[in-house]
């Protein structure tokens, strides 16, 4: 037996942000899956689907899930990336604490009991992947190289900066996020560490996705992902120097 959706709550404690570029292979059984866990671990919860500017039938999937699955539904004209979709999303919610989820990662109970087991132990839940499933050699190259890129330019110690996280809320969205590609995910971790944000990481397993291909195995992406960690860095140092 399934158990009964939540009640429906002004300040839930999950808000589980969901961008979608695209994704009508796998949009579908991410959200059910979602919500399905989520209603299991007994979390009072919202979820936020944000349809990026997709060309394929993303946006029309979605519409129908907001009928059958309680959602809530943005859709971006235009592509906007992972960043300006997050902050889309994060604009949207109302909870406690507010991921960002892939698409292409299943939403099953042990894949998101790391975060909720640590609610309220830190500002931020940060999942730690000790294997890089599905990707090729030059992915691998860049996960070993690109948290030591943030380590150096910012001074973040942390072992993964670029995967699933678990926000306080309150705060997330008082913070001014400037980047809307992949380098916004080391900039809320900048940015929140700046504010005084506590971290705690956490051990977490990833699977490969089912269908598509991760955006991120595009050579460009990762060069745009640099290109924008470095207009970040540059921004970021120009910030601090006009606070001294």
């Amino acid at each position: 037996m399934e158990p009964e959706p939540l009640a429906a709550e002004p300040h839930p404690q999950l808000s589980m942000v969901v961008p979608a570029f695209n994704e009508e292979a796998m949009l579908d059984t991410c959200i059910r899956m979602m919500s399905k866990t989520l209603r299991a671990l007994g979390k009072t919860h919202e979820i936020i689907v944000v349809d990026d500017g997709s060309r394929d039938h993303t946006g029309e999937i979605a519409d129908r899930l907001a009928r059958e699955v309680p959602c809530v539904l943005v859709h971006h004209q235009v592509n906007q990336g992972t960043g300006g979709a997050f902050r889309t999303g994060v604009r949207a919610s109302r909870g406690q604490y507010v991921v960002l989820w892939p698409v292409d990662m299943p939403c099953r109970i042990a894949d998101l009991k790391p975060f909720v087991g640590c609610l309220g132990k830190a500002s931020v839940i940060v999942g730690c992947r000790h294997q890089r499933v599905g990707y090729n050699f030059l992915m691998l190259i860049n996960a070993w190289l690109y948290p030591h890129i943030v380590f150096y330019l910012f001074g973040l110690r942390l072992r993964d900066v670029n995967w699933i996280c678990l926000y306080d809320g309150p705060i997330l969205r008082d913070v001014r996020l400037t980047q809307s590609g992949i380098p916004m995910l080391a900039e809320i971790l900048v940015r929140l560490r700046d504010r005084g944000a506590t971290f705690l990481e956490v051990d977490v397993e990833m699977t490969a996705r089912e269908a598509g291909v991760p955006s991120a195995a595009r050579p460009r992406v990762m060069w745009n992902t640099l290109l924008g960690l470095l207009q970040l860095w540059s921004a970021w140092r120009s910030e601090k120097e006009r606070a001294l």
